[in-house]
């Protein structure tokens, strides 16, 4: 009678049940570490090409502002409009719409002012790479 472990026994490709586990791990932590990165990263999220329109000025509030692919659009005051790469120069993750005029990483609470994208502090060491707009009519356009 045959029970299934003959195969198993008899089959000298079949991995072992840590190889399977050891394997699948490593594959995991590559695919972690290279969204990561290490250190200081170039600028990559904002894809957008000139004349591409980001956001509507009805869209971004005074003080605030909005993540648009991979590009932060915000007002500091009225009127003014600048963007932002939303990449984090630090590791590469998405940043936030600013928050009493202070733009703040997720991972690793890197913070950046809304008026100028400097660094404020964290362990960024640099501030968000600016996106040159303009606006026509009540379309903020990518310069």
């Amino acid at each position: 009678m045959y029970d299934g472990q003959d195969f198993l026994r008899d089959n000298r490709w079949c991995l072992s049940r840590r190889a399977l586990l050891t394997g699948a791990g490593a594959v995991g932590a590559a695919g972690l570490l290279s969204a990561c990165g290490a250190g200081d990263t170039p600028a990559g999220g904002a894809a957008a090409t000139a004349g591409t329109v980001l956001a509507r000025t009805g869209d971004v509030p005074v003080g605030g502002g909005t993540v648009v692919d991979g590009v932060l659009v915000v007002q500091p005051e009225a009127g003014t409009f600048t963007a932002y790469d939303a990449t984090c120069p630090h590791q590469g993750v998405r940043v936030g719409a600013p928050r009493d005029g202070v733009i703040t990483c997720p991972a690793h609470n890197s913070t950046f002012s809304a008026g100028d994208g400097a660094r404020l502090g964290g362990p960024a060491t640099r501030g968000l790479t600016e996106i040159p707009v303009r606006v026509d009519g009540t379309d903020i356009l990518r310069a």
